[in-house]
C-alpha cells in the first residue's frame, strides 16, 4: 500500500452511510464519494440516488473532501447525461472543491461507441463545471478493451482490489485514485499521494481569486477565519467557492478545514 490519503465510496444500496463513524475509525480518512445519478434517470435506476442529499451533507459535515459520481449509460447521450448529473448536483449545493466522477464500466454497442459517449460526457462536464476536480472511474480489463480511448487526459480512478498498487491500463499512464478493497463491506480508496498532496491536487482546479488575499485555514473553521479577518462566513465562502445554499453555509461554517485548502478574502 502506498502512503496515501484514504477515502470511501458508497453506492445507492448502502443508504445513509455513517460518515461520522468512518471518520472516527479510519486513519487518514480524507475524502468521501457517493453515487448521485445514472443514465438519464429512467425508471428502475434509483436516480437520483434517494440518499444523495444525506451523503452530500454528511461528507462535508465530517470535514472530508467530497465527490459524487455518475453511472454512465452508453446507450444515451453523454452530453445530456453530464447536464443531468450537474443539474442534480446543483440541487444539493455545488461548491468549487466538489469532485465530479464519471463511472465508465458498462459496455455499449462497441468499445468505440462507449468511449465516444464517455468523451462527450467529460467534454460537457468540463464546460459545466470548469473549476471542479473531475475524472473517470473504470477497471483494467474494461479500459484495455478500448472503452476509455481518448480519455487519457482525465484523472483516472481505477478499480483494482489488491494490496499492491496497480499499473495503469492503456490509454492511461498513471492513476490518481485507486479503489483498492473494502472495509466492513464498503469500497475503500486511496489517493496517489499524501493528504497534503490531495489538498493541493484539488486546489489546482479552483478558480483563481484575482485581487483577493489568500488565507491559510491552518485547521481553523470558516467562522474562526471570518472573525479574525473582520468579515463574514458568507463572504469568505462565496469568494472562494462560489454560490452556496444557506444549508451549506451552516454546514461548513464551524467545521475545521484542511490546511491545504486555498480560501480567499477581500478584507485585510
Amino acid at each position: 500500500m502506498v502512503a496515501s490519503a484514504q477515502g470511501m465510496d458508497v453506492a445507492d444500496w448502502q443508504g445513509r452511510y455513517d460518515w461520522a463513524a468512518a471518520k472516527r475509525t479510519i486513519p487518514d480518512l480524507t475524502f468521501g464519494i457517493y453515487r448521485l445519478t445514472q443514465g438519464l434517470g429512467t425508471s428502475g435506476t434509483a436516480s437520483p440516488d434517494p440518499d444523495a442529499a444525506w451523503n452530500h451533507q454528511q461528507i462535508a459535515a465530517n470535514a472530508l473532501h467530497r465527490g459524487a459520481y455518475h453511472f454512465l449509460d452508453p446507450r444515451e447521450s453523454g452530453e445530456a447525461q453530464a447536464q443531468y448529473f450537474v443539474t442534480e448536483h446543483a440541487k444539493l449545493g455545488t461548491v468549487a472543491a466538489d469532485m465530479f466522477w464519471l463511472d465508465n464500466e458498462t459496455a455499449g454497442a462497441s468499445p468505440a461507441d462507449t468511449a465516444a459517449c464517455a468523451a462527450g460526457f467529460m467534454t460537457e462536464l468540463g464546460k459545466l463545471v470548469p473549476h471542479n476536480p473531475r475524472g473517470v472511474y473504470t477497471f483494467i480489463d474494461f479500459a484495455r478493451e478500448g472503452n476509455c480511448a481518448g480519455l487519457e487526459s482525465y484523472p483516472l480512478w481505477l478499480a483494482y482490489p489488491s494490496s499492491a498498487a496497480p499499473a495503469p491500463p492503456p490509454p492511461y499512464h498513471r492513476w490518481t485514485f485507486w479503489q483498492w478493497g473494502q472495509r466492513n463491506g464498503t469500497d475503500t480508496d486511496a489517493f496517489n499521494g499524501t493528504v497534503a498532496q490531495l489538498d493541493d491536487w484539488i486546489a489546482r482546479f479552483l478558480p483563481k481569486a484575482g485581487p483577493y488575499r489568500h488565507v491559510a485555514p491552518g485547521n481553523r473553521s470558516l467562522a474562526q477565519i471570518a472573525a479574525a479577518r473582520g468579515t463574514t462566513v458568507q463572504h469568505l465562502a462565496e469568494v472562494t467557492l462560489g454560490a452556496l445554499t444557506p444549508q451549506d453555509i451552516v454546514t461548513i461554517s464551524g467545521m475545521p478545514l484542511p490546511a491545504g485548502w486555498p480560501f480567499y478574502t477581500s478584507s485585510p
